[in-house]
């Protein structure tokens, strides 16, 4: 699964464009479960190694011209963009929690606060 994708994934909640490429999902082994989606893949921004979900990709290859400064072997494919689903997976997704104190967690009460300790001098 090499190559270069442009893809619309989400983002801090908006849409954004950013370079993915595909990796063999490291449960299934390409075979399809539920952390893929049933893809057999998973989506890698290879610039900072984190996951994306995108809505939308084009192949890198078919939406510029390779090298030839002034010429285009082949026409490029239009970029066409439709609305971003409102239940997209976040790329900055968080799972927030209520938090839960380090006392209540093992079990434990605060202590009660002492009375003073009065030193004679």
């Amino acid at each position: 699964m090499n190559g270069l994708y442009l893809i619309a994934h989400k983002v801090s909640g908006e849409p954004a464009f950013d370079v993915a490429t595909q990796m063999e999902c490291p449960l299934c082994h390409g075979a399809g479960c539920y952390e893929c989606d049933d893809l057999g893949y998973w989506w890698i921004i290879p610039t900072s190694g984190h996951r994306a979900y995108p809505y939308h990709y084009w192949p890198w290859d078919e939406l510029a011209c390779d090298s030839g400064i002034n010429e285009c072997v082949f026409d490029p494919i239009p970029i066409q963009l439709g609305d971003m689903p409102h239940d997209l997976t976040d790329h900055y997704h968080t799972t927030a929690a209520p938090r839960k104190s380090l006392l209540a967690a093992l079990g434990l009460t605060k202590p009660r606060p002492q009375p003073p300790i009065i030193r004679r001098i």
